[in-house]
């Protein structure tokens, strides 16, 4: 059984395979530019989140948030992302049911850290981000643990 060949058969003009291979290009751009715009936390991490990450590995080691023990930690353990202002809050409730604030710090641009963060006005576009964590106060003479959230708050100036 023969068969003739013949050049002009399963051949492709070089002129429209590269413009079949620019076409290819332009939609896979064009793709991962709309899924990045509809999943925005995709490719960008949350600053919020990444702190908030920091944070709970420095305060409250093992879960638990002591009062005065870990407000040296918690405060050590703030830096704000280059060009951010951040506050971090330990929040918890009492016995008679009132939200109180153990803990709050401001941490500048620079780095200088504040200990009260709750009287700063904050822009429109603050990414906050919130975790259950343990709280020991040092004012119940049981020692008993109760939930309580840890809370940061970050923006840029």
């Amino acid at each position: 059984m023969s068969r003739s060949w013949s050049r002009s058969r399963c051949q492709t003009e070089p002129l429209a395979a590269l413009v079949a291979v620019a076409l290819v290009c332009s939609a896979v751009v064009l793709y991962v530019g709309v899924l990045s715009d509809l999943y925005p936390g995709v490719t960008d991490r949350d600053p919020a989140d990444a702190t908030l990450e920091r944070v709970w590995n420095g305060a409250g080691s093992d879960g638990v948030y002591h009062e005065n023990r870990d407000r040296r930690d918690l405060h050590d353990g703030v830096r704000s992302p280059e060009g951010y202002t951040t506050v971090v809050a330990v929040t918890t409730v009492t016995d008679d049911g009132r939200e109180i604030t153990v803990d709050s710090v401001l941490v500048d641009p620079s780095n200088d850290v504040r200990y009260d963060g709750s009287d700063v006005d904050r822009p429109d576009r603050t990414a906050t981000a919130s975790r259950s964590i343990g709280v020991q106060l040092d004012r119940d003479p049981a020692g008993e643990v109760r939930g309580g959230t840890l809370h940061v708050e970050v923006w840029r100036e």
